[in-house]
């Protein structure tokens, strides 16, 4: 009751971030977790202001304890032998364990013991209050990292396969056609002189078809704008909630006499909050790639749909025949872009071409990515290059133009966990053996059904 003010005034993110939108039904079944239905479940578990802990001990000789059964808040090592049963009393200031110990020297004769100790953890009890926030800060956080993995898991869905029937029909042409001239010439050719070669003729006219390119203009768009729906409304808020939470997580480190010795540390968090930043960056430029694409696309369908209409001798509607100068030069621009042959590309799964540029932003690989954003004549980053002062401050977030989302994300993920998992050393070292005493010793005839313990509340 004494904390009861305290916990209410502990957590203000209800009022302060938007509540997350729940994950689409239709992407895979691990979306579920965040899906509507589910999303009220978790935010109970995190409604709860009283801390609740799991123990865990096994026979790897260390038990854990996880806050919430989520984050994890202490590991105790050096148990000698497996832990057969465990109790956290509940003021927390001992933790009573029974251990099974194997003395195998002699492998004819094992006789096996119990030991019963009792590990001193008033730290725990001690640092109450602020081990239930830092608890309830690190339980919001791992739930934002994975509701923020599975907003991409549904972005990868999205994207699926249909973008790459684009790369594989324009390779399977490269790979059978018998003239010099590149992809690129032959489709410029159609543009300036409005005739395609027989090859290229075959090509839109039996393998794509007026009514394949058509369908395959819509699902492009449709993914584009889901993906595009999916960084907005969900990998946005899902990082912006995060950072918030770790920049108040850094608060609470920076106030040294309540939390130094439970073992946060403002650097490492200062780290997380950057790592965090690169990864909304990466976002950001996601959104600008997609709709650039977007645009791009819809020119270039517009104009070959046009150009099949009169291949086939079919009658084209006067409102789509108007084509300006600057729908050319478009069109021109796209196919110098796209369908530049890459030499560089041929070894990397049989691609010939970039003709898709989203893709690569998804694809869980360590490779670079294919064509990185063009950085060239950008006022900022000449203004960043020139200044001595600012390419090395903390304020500015790294920016990583070679490397996917992806990558990114798991960059961000590793430095969060990193920063995460001081405390529970800290705390587990803390913990150590008040009372051990040798309970009663067993031999290995007798029968082998494992025993239950019932520990008492002591």
């Amino acid at each position: 009751s004494v904390l009861t003010s305290f916990y209410n005034a502990e957590d203000e993110s209800n009022l302060l971030l938007p509540k997350l939108p729940a994950l689409p039904k239709n992407y895979s079944t691990t979306a579920k977790i965040f899906s509507e239905e589910k999303s009220d479940e978790i935010m109970k578990l995190l409604g709860d202001v009283r801390l609740n802990a799991l123990v865990l001990g096994g026979s790897s000789g260390f038990i854990e304890i996880y806050a919430y059964g989520m984050f994890k808040i202490a590991t105790v090592t050096e148990v000698a032998g497996s832990c057969r049963g465990l109790c956290l009393s509940s003021d927390l200031k001992s933790l009573s364990v029974i251990t099974e110990i194997q003395d195998s020297s002699d492998s004819e004769a094992e006789i096996t013991y119990f030991q019963a100790s009792k590990l001193d953890t008033s730290l725990l009890s001690s640092y109450l209050p602020e081990v239930t926030r830092m608890a309830r800060k690190f339980t919001h956080i791992s739930t934002l990292l994975q509701y923020i993995k599975l907003s991409l898991t549904c972005m990868c869905e999205a994207w699926e396969e249909i973008l790459m029937q684009m790369d594989s029909r324009l390779t399977k042409f490269v790979q059978e056609k018998n003239t010099t001239t590149s992809v690129q010439d032959e489709f410029m050719q159609l543009l300036l002189w409005g005739k395609a070669s027989l090859e290229l003729q075959a090509l839109l006219m039996n393998q794509l078809t007026v009514k394949g390119l058509k369908k395959l203009g819509q699902s492009i768009e449709s993914s584009y704008s889901s993906i595009q729906k999916l960084v907005i409304s969900h990998l946005q808020s899902g990082s912006e909630a995060l950072l918030y939470h770790l920049s108040e997580l850094k608060g609470m480190a920076l106030w040294k006499q309540k939390y130094e010795s439970l073992g946060l540390d403002a650097s490492g968090i200062e780290e997380a909050i950057t790592a965090v930043g690169s990864f909304i960056l990466k976002a950001n430029e996601l959104l600008q790639v997609i709709d650039s694409s977007m645009k791009n696309f819809k020119a270039f369908f517009r104009w070959l749909y046009v150009a099949m209409l009169r291949m086939s001798e079919d009658h084209v509607l006067p409102e789509l025949n108007k084509m300006t100068q600057k729908d050319i030069t478009f069109v021109a621009d796209f196919l110098t872009e796209h369908f530049n042959e890459a030499p560089e590309l041929y070894n990397r799964k049989g691609k010939y071409f970039n003709v898709e540029r989203v893709g690569q932003y998804l694809k869980d690989e360590d490779d670079d990515l294919v064509s990185p954003p063009n950085t060239e004549g950008n006022q900022w980053f000449n203004f960043l290059k020139n200044s001595t002062h600012l390419k090395e401050s903390p304020l500015l977030f790294p920016y990583h133009p070679e490397k996917s989302l992806h990558f990114v994300k798991r960059q961000m993920e590793g430095v969060i966990d990193q920063c995460l998992q001081k405390p529970a050393d800290v705390i587990g070292k803390s913990v150590h053996q008040a009372v051990c005493m040798s309970l009663y010793k067993t031999s290995q005839s007798e029968d082998s059904t494992p025993q239950l313990f019932k520990l008492p509340f002591l």
